[in-house]
């Protein structure tokens, strides 16, 4: 497990080495001129803790900017810069499962955002904003403008579908570290786990 192996102050690359195996981490370690490579170690560390799950900043909703701020603290520091960095994480370090259970998190968290920030209104006439009237058609009817309280019954309503979804990933994620670990918590053997 990563996060366990984290200290503060710990070199990322020290603890870590066989990510230096593929050629993207590799380079971002090379292109480091800070330190004892404090810089890329801090930002690894940092996306670790984003997207590992036993990590106790995974589930906080400003993950992120509390990496930046906490782990990497560089206050011009922006993740769009490291995408690659991340998907490349994502992809050779995270399960099948344990990406589509991320995936499901980061759709459903940008949808509650998205949802909570919406004004919840029916159908209405249009109002002329400077004096107070209704705006009427050339054909002298009033303008209906489209609320949005439809479209925000029907996702709400989609919301415990979405949830259920996202259980199914999660419980296939659990099955998945039982069959790599066990009952009681001790570590399969690789002929105990079916690895060989």
């Amino acid at each position: 497990m990563i996060i366990e192996q984290y200290h503060k102050g710990n070199i990322f690359w020290d603890v870590c080495p066989e990510f230096r195996a593929l050629e993207i981490f590799n380079d971002f370690y090379l292109k480091d001129k800070t330190k004892n490579k404090i810089f890329s170690s801090n930002v690894m560390w940092a996306i670790s803790f984003c997207l590992r799950k036993e990590s106790p900043m995974y589930n906080l909703p400003d993950k992120w900017e509390l990496a930046i701020r906490d782990i990497v603290k560089e206050e011009k520091f922006k993740w769009d810069k490291y995408e690659d960095l991340i998907i490349a994480f994502k992809a050779s370090f995270m399960s099948q499962s344990e990406r589509s259970l991320l995936s499901w998190e980061e759709l459903m968290a940008k949808r509650d955002k998205y949802l909570k920030e919406q004004d919840y209104y029916f159908d209405q006439y249009l109002v002329n904003p400077e004096t107070g009237d209704n705006v009427l058609s050339k054909s002298g009817n009033f303008i209906t403008v489209k609320g949005t309280a439809e479209q925000l019954d029907k996702a709400f309503a989609v919301t415990p579908k979405m949830f259920f979804d996202f259980i199914k990933i999660k419980q296939s994620l659990e099955e998945e570290e039982i069959m790599k670990k066990g009952k009681g918590d001790k570590m399969l053997s690789l002929g105990d786990s079916n690895q060989i």
